[in-house]
Parts: structure tokens; C-alpha cells; sequence
């Protein structure tokens, strides 16, 4: 089964839209909402209307492109509650499933390995000199990660649709140190936290790792965001199982118009 961290803090129509995408392009699955938000009843009522929808009791108010506890409070809980599951895979807000497949497809790929993502990239702070912000906050602030690490280097992947066996999520957990976490949680000023932490310790245990065909990140990209021609094209190539970053109501609908006629 295929357990999918849900991250999301407003519009509960766009979360039952997410939800009702999810539960038809991946049949029997598992979504642990995560309320990043500050309105404490958000995400209630989808957990009461979907069965296979439960809420991070770990849920805390988020900051923008602050979001990296959310893989570790929703994994450290599924592990304490052990709950079964085979595959975790990371969603946010403004992510969507295109065409079904899912399933097969991460099976199939993750037959022998332990992660997949996209964009890969591997950071030595001492000599690599990378464009992008948060990696260039992880290297400025090194000296306290690196002791929690334990490497010489860093990892990072796109965060959106990062996958992992679980029981490599296990053993990353079994390797981090909670009380140094929350220190770093609460005192350093990286980015992007999700795209680093969690593939930094697969790589460092030893994770055989995949990622998506380069093709996907065509419409699983940071920016701009997608548009109703953008999907269109998409749906007329027909290769692509996922899509983000959906921001605008009128694409998802669209979206929903769309899957609702198959």
C-alpha cells in the first residue's frame, strides 16, 4: 500500500479535491493529512468523510518554504502507531495526480531500491558552489548540520512526489537524533528542509536510489505554475502520472471536470 503525506493549510475544498483526485488515480491508499496551517479544525471534516484519510496529530503552523518537519513528524507518528504500509510518497497543496498508474509504475520502479525523486543533486559545502538559495543556506550553515549528518556532503531531491520504502524510512529515523533535530528545527535558518534531510540520511545509509524519468519534470516543476493549457498538452502526451505546482481553483477544477469523465 501506497501512504501518501499530505501536507496543506487553507481551502478545504482544494484538500477534498486532493483527496478525491488521490483515492481515484491510486486506488487503496493511505493519506495522513498534515495541517500546516493556524486554523486548528483544518482538515477535520476530510478525516471524518474519508476513510482512508487520517490527520498528523504532530501538525504544527508552518512558515513558507519552512515546511521540513512535516516528512519527519508524519513518519515518526505512522512508526509509533505502526501502521502498516509498503511505499511513502510526499505530497503538498499543489500537487495532482494526471492519469492513474501510479501504482505499477512506483512498484515497478522501486523494485530493488529504497527511494525515488527528482532532480537529484549531492552538495559537498567545501567545494560545490550551488544557485540555489536553500543550498546555499545549507552550506553557510554547515558547520552546525554537519555533526547531525554525519557525511561530508548533503542531498537534495525536488520535494514534491519524493518516495521511499519504508523501511528505509525507518532506519533514517532510527539515525536521527530527535532532541538535536528540534534544535535545528528551531534555530536554523535553511530552506527547503523537506528536499534535503530525509535524502541526505538515505544516501548516507546506503539507499539504492531512482529517479523519475527526466521527461516528468515538465509538469512537476517549481515554477511557473501550471495552467489549463499546460494540462492539456500534458494529457495529449499521455506519459505524465503527476503534475504540480496547481495553484489556481479554476486548473483544478478543470482537472476534476476532466478525471470525472473517464
Amino acid at each position: 500500500m501506497i501512504c501518501f503525506s499530505l501536507v496543506a493549510h487553507e481551502n478545504e475544498k482544494a484538500v477534498h479535491d486532493q483527496i478525491k483526485n488521490i483515492n481515484q488515480m491510486v486506488k487503496n491508499s493511505l493519506i495522513i493529512l498534515y495541517n500546516g496551517g493556524k486554523d486548528p479544525e483544518f482538515g477535520k471534516k476530510a478525516s471524518l468523510k474519508y476513510r482512508n484519510v487520517k490527520l498528523c496529530p504532530y501538525s504544527r503552523p508552518l512558515e513558507s518554504r519552512k515546511t521540513g518537519r512535516v516528512l519527519y513528524d508524519v513518519t515518526r507518528w505512522l512508526k509509533e502507531e505502526k501502521i502498516k504500509y509498503d511505499f511513502l510518497v510526499y505530497l503538498e497543496a499543489d500537487t495532482m495526480f494526471l492519469n492513474p498508474g501510479f501504482t505499477p509504475f512506483l512498484k515497478n520502479v522501486m523494485r530493488g531500491s529504497d527511494f525515488i525523486g527528482q532532480s537529484w543533486s549531492k552538495f559537498n559545502p567545501r567545494k560545490d558552489k550551488p544557485d540555489a538559495p536553500a543550498s546555499i543556506l545549507m552550506i553557510k550553515d554547515w558547520e552546525r548540520w554537519q555533526p547531525f549528518f554525519g557525511t561530508n556532503y548533503f542531498c537534495r531531491t525536488s520535494n514534491p512526489f519524493q518516495g521511499y520504502r519504508k523501511s528505509m524510512v525507518e532506519k533514517i529515523l532510527d539515525n536521527i537524533n530527535d532532541s538535536e533535530m528540534e534544535n535545528l528545527f528551531s534555530s536554523s535558518p535553511v530552506e527547503c528542509l523537506g528536499e534535503m534531510i530525509f535524502p541526505t540520511f538515505a544516501h548516507k545509509l546506503g539507499a539504492k536510489m531512482k529517479e523519475y524519468p527526466r521527461s516528468f519534470a515538465k509538469y512537476n516543476r517549481w515554477r511557473p505554475k501550471l495552467t489549463i493549457k499546460d494540462l492539456k498538452e500534458a494529457y495529449k502526451e499521455g506519459k505524465y502520472l503527476f503534475v504540480h505546482p496547481v495553484k489556481d481553483d479554476d486548473v483544478r477544477s478543470w482537472m476534476m471536470r476532466k478525471n470525472g469523465k473517464r
